[in-house]
């Protein structure tokens, strides 16, 4: 992949970039706003705050599930326009309930950015999984997750610096609220100027990535249900379940346990290691000299599985020790204290398996096919499925649940997670699926390798097919805003015309 082609606006590397500023604007300020713990602050506020992401993410859930068929019908720009809108809310009703202690706006807000974020998740990860070629999966995938993190390192760094010297835990400040959400408004702007349709999407190469007939809805409920049912993704789900958990759980013990600062201070460091989680992951995932896909997936797995199961021992102890279930009040450490370091370090690997769980599971799920319309319901599983896990995650930390019990909950489903994974790494993720699928483009870079493999005259002379028919249907997707832009003068002349003879009539 040639780094000039990422200001070729139509490029998937150009696509997936911006995808990742957006989700810099969006979620990444969620995460950062999450991660301060309690939904603003307040200590006393975290119940509140766990009925809302508990709506938010039941509500996530079942519109995450559908949005792959929401992608396939309003394309990646609409979809991400629409899906937007839910973030800014959510912080406004943070920011109400911070000041005025009533539930209705932040609860409502909740279950609205549940219905739209759903959307904005799904094609992110759709364009993470369709658009780059096989060998730049991990590179896409982690993309995203980097840049998002950064967003939500960068809340976590205004959140810190408006309270580094307040140790008392009196709520979010008016600036903090108005940065984030102007941060998230932003995000309109870069989805309507630069994301573009997929038909148009062309590789460093000069290829199209696939053919991209009009969807029917039939067509898409059928997908829809065929995903739900497929074997691999079933292996999958307690994977894509568990792939969130961490974070109400981790979010409360930060509110509970912390002075303000170093609540803030615990968050900034937690967003900072989830910009290296799926950095340092490229370098397995995407690997050229581990030739077999399958052990390029296999050693990435593993790697995060140890540091997964060292995490969950490590705060089991920790929680042993301080005699977390009998604290009752806030303990309110200071990371100035003796009793900061240990929990700050199991903090530390919390944040890099919130991203670089993710980035493994979704590689795994992208590599299973080419297909773009395909990826598009798999990206709304994993991210439906996800929430789900978030969902049960929020309302055991609201109904007071132990931390032992969630945290024995979440150890149990990780390794539940991790015998599905490496079983549908080993089984079922061929070293590539090009020439395998009917709308699939396969690289020239692949064709030309594969030629020399054997590759008929036969299967060259689709690929080209394929490709001429693509680039039609890219120049006609232009022909048609040209056209429409033309039309537009003479529409307004005929309004015109038709109120002069109007008025003339009269």
């Amino acid at each position: 992949m040639r780094l000039k082609n990422l200001f070729q606006v139509n490029s998937p590397l150009f696509q997936d970039v911006t995808m990742g500023f957006i989700l810099f604007c969006l979620p990444g300020i969620y995460i950062a706003i999450t991660g301060l713990g309690a939904g603003g602050g307040k200590p006393d506020s975290s119940t509140v705050a766990n009925q809302t992401n508990a709506i938010l993410y039941a509500v996530f859930t079942f519109c995450a599930w559908l949005s792959g068929t929401v992608v396939n019908v309003l394309k990646p720009k609409l979809s991400i326009m629409i899906g937007s809108l839910g973030y800014p809310l959510y912080i406004a009703g943070l920011w109400y309930f911070d000041r005025t202690g009533h539930k209705w706006f932040p609860l409502w807000a909740g279950a609205m950015l549940g219905m739209l974020c759903g959307i904005l998740q799904t094609v992110g990860a759709y364009i993470s999984f369709a658009y780059p070629e096989e060998k730049d999966k991990g590179l896409f995938i982690s993309i995203q997750y980097s840049v998002k993190a950064t967003g939500a390192f960068v809340g976590a760094l205004i959140a810190f610096c408006v309270n580094v010297h307040q140790s008392k835990a009196t709520g979010v400040s008016n600036a903090v609220y108005i940065v984030f959400i102007v941060i998230q408004m932003c995000s309109l702007p870069i989805a309507l100027i630069f994301i573009k349709h997929p038909k148009r999407i062309v590789r460093d190469d000069g290829r199209h990535i696939a053919i991209f007939k009009a969807p029917t809805l039939s067509n898409e409920l059928r997908s829809l249900m065929k995903a739900f049912f497929d074997k691999r993704l079933l292996c999958l789900f307690p994977a894509m379940f568990v792939c969130e958990m961490p974070l109400a759980m981790i979010s409360t013990i930060n509110a509970h346990c912390f002075d303000l600062h170093t609540r803030s201070l615990n968050n900034l460091f937690y967003q900072f290691v989830g910009i290296l989680a799926p950095y340092l992951l490229i370098h397995i995932l995407d690997n050229p000299n581990i030739s077999s896909r399958r052990r390029r997936g296999i050693i990435g797995t593993a790697i995060m599985g140890i540091i997964t199961l060292g995490a969950c021992v490590g705060l089991y102890i920790w929680l042993k020790v301080v005699n977390y279930a009998h604290l009752t009040e806030t303990p309110a450490v200071d990371w100035t204290g003796a009793d900061f370091a240990g929990m700050f370090v199991i903090y530390m690997l919390f944040g890099l398996i919130y991203s670089g769980y993710q980035v493994v599971v979704e590689w795994t799920l992208s590599a299973l096919t080419n297909d773009p319309s395909t990826l598009a319901q798999f990206a709304g599983m994993i991210k439906g499925t996800s929430a789900l896990g978030i969902c049960i995650s929020f309302i055991m930390a609201a109904q007071k649940v132990p931390t032992v019990g969630q945290l024995s909950l979440q150890l149990g489903l990780y390794v539940l997670g991790y015998i599905g994974h490496f079983y549908v790494i080993a089984y079922h993720v061929p070293d590539t699926n090009y020439f395998a699928e009917v709308n699939v483009i396969a690289p020239v870079h692949v064709e030309d390798s594969f030629i020399q493999k054997g590759l008929s005259d036969e299967q060259r002379a689709m690929e080209h097919a394929k490709e001429r028919e693509a680039a039609l249907m890219g120049a006609g997707e232009i022909l048609e805003g040209v056209m429409a832009l033309e039309a537009a003068p003479a529409q307004q002349n005929d309004v015109k015309h038709g109120m002069e003879s109007a008025q003339t009539g009269k």
